[in-house]
């Protein structure tokens, strides 16, 4: 008797309450290959804890696909509870806030995420996502917030914070809406696409003419849907390129950018580093534009204390990006650290210095020394603590946080199965390999961005 696809059922844990979830494993797994997978956010009518109504609509439709001798794939349907939403609220208009932090539902989606691809044979280079209604609204929050995780996203009927749709640059987007919708207006998906268009990220969107609520049912019906969410690959040399784009298109024609920190600054200034990948994205718009390298192997926060004036103030910068502490954590194996009070007091006179002198700051947060999961590496509980502070710092003296330390580390989550201690992000489980490199100067773009809108206020 043939084999069949069939649902597998799982749960998470978050905050001492469990979320279950199904998972759609294919008939037969071939030893040796991997498989595409899709996260599926369903909409509010699906809400519970049976763990069954959720993969109603696309998780049942696929499944039936490959009963009927489809390509085959993993479908992962999270469910959440009744009352709760996969976002904090449902937006109806621009709240200008940016990406709120994870609920508990949607930590639940994550964690579902992360647990999957550590057991079965995924693609990871093919995680798309998509949701319907209340699972829309949660797939362009999700999509927002982990841009570099998706090959792909098809939110449909619904809609998000149109202030954060920089950060979806470069990422392949279908969206879908019912211009008869009476659930979700037509005009939550309209309000993002228009702001995608504003910063000329393409959207590929799909408005049908008397289609009410359903739309789901042609969206998933459509063979370039399908296409989108089963044979896009991730492309993270093409997101780094986009988000280039979108700060070359938002600075100003003669804007100095500096780049100071460590071994990792240095060498990002090398061919296809972090930094030389931002200078090469906005040369070709902006090729008045300067861009400042000052990073020096070995340097920590008393370092930079000594040298900011001669490498970066007096070259008259007009945003800088500040990547330190990495060395003030790692040397202190030898005696050699920075304390944390230095550490803090150096970075608060590192941007009141700048933000004196006219400069927009962006403050980065000290990234991995081993890329093993949170709580694994020896540093760990050092350098989140050090994280802390510089995230308290940029808080209290006006500087764009680009939080590497999280983004790292949620990253890894999902992208090291294995649980490696290098060789993800980092050559070494510090210095960037040449994806570490896109992922910082992806990073990296979306905060300068953030940064060319304070200053525009």
């Amino acid at each position: 008797m043939c084999q069949q696809p069939k649902f597998q059922e799982g749960a998470v844990g978050i905050d001492d309450a469990d979320f279950p979830y199904q998972l759609l494993v294919p008939a037969e797994l071939e030893e040796g290959k991997s498989y595409p997978l899709v996260l599926f956010l369903h909409g509010a009518g699906e809400r519970g804890n049976d763990n069954k109504a959720q993969i109603r609509h696309f998780p049942e439709r696929m499944k039936k696909l490959q009963e009927e001798n489809g390509e085959p794939c993993f479908v992962l349907a999270p469910q959440c509870p009744k009352g709760v939403w996969w976002t904090g609220q449902r937006n109806r208009g621009s709240s200008g806030v940016g990406i709120a932090a994870p609920i508990p539902s949607m930590r639940a989606a994550i964690a579902s995420l992360a647990e999957v691809v550590r057991a079965h044979p995924i693609d990871c280079d093919r995680l798309a996502l998509t949701g319907l209604s209340m699972g829309g609204y949660g797939s362009w929050s999700l999509a927002s917030r982990y841009p570099s995780w998706f090959s792909a996203v098809v939110p449909i009927c619904g809609g998000g914070e149109d202030s954060s749709v920089a950060r979806l640059a470069g990422l392949p987007l279908q969206v879908w809406h019912g211009d008869a919708d009476t659930a979700v207006p037509t005009d939550q998906s309209r309000r993002m696409v228009k702001a995608l268009n504003k910063l000329k990220i393409p959207v590929d969107y799909h408005e049908l003419k008397g289609v009410g609520h359903n739309s789901w049912s042609a969206a998933y019906g459509d063979a370039s849907c399908m296409e989108l969410l089963f044979e896009k690959k991730r492309n993270p040399v093409a997101m780094q390129k986009a988000t280039a784009s979108v700060l070359a298109n938002a600075i100003g024609r003669e804007e100095r950018i500096a780049f100071l920190g460590d071994s990792i600054t240095q060498a990002g200034d090398r061919e296809n580093g972090y930094v030389d990948l931002i200078r090469k994205g906005i040369a070709e718009l902006r090729p008045d534009a300067v861009i400042i390298p000052a990073g020096i192997s070995g340097h920590k926060v008393p370092d930079l204390l000594k040298r900011y004036k001669k490498d970066v103030l007096d070259r008259k910068p007009t945003m800088v990006f500040i990547y330190i502490g990495i060395n003030d954590v790692w040397h202190s194996q030898n005696g050699r650290g920075t304390s944390i009070e230095d550490y803090e007091a150096g970075l608060r006179t590192l941007v009141q210095e700048f933000r004196a002198a006219g400069a927009q700051v962006v403050l980065a947060t000290p990234s991995v020394i081993g890329e093993k999961p949170q709580g694994e590496n020896e540093l760990d509980k050092m350098l989140d603590q050090y994280a802390a502070v510089s995230r308290n710092v940029a808080a209290t003296e006006g500087a764009i946080l680009c939080d590497l330390r999280q983004a790292f580390l949620d990253h890894l989550m999902i992208f090291n199965p294995k649980d490696k201690s290098k060789g993800i992000l980092t050559g070494d489980g510090v210095h960037l390999n040449a994806e570490g490199n896109l992922f910082v100067a992806s990073e990296a773009a979306r905060a300068l961005f953030q940064a060319t809108n304070m200053s525009s206020e």
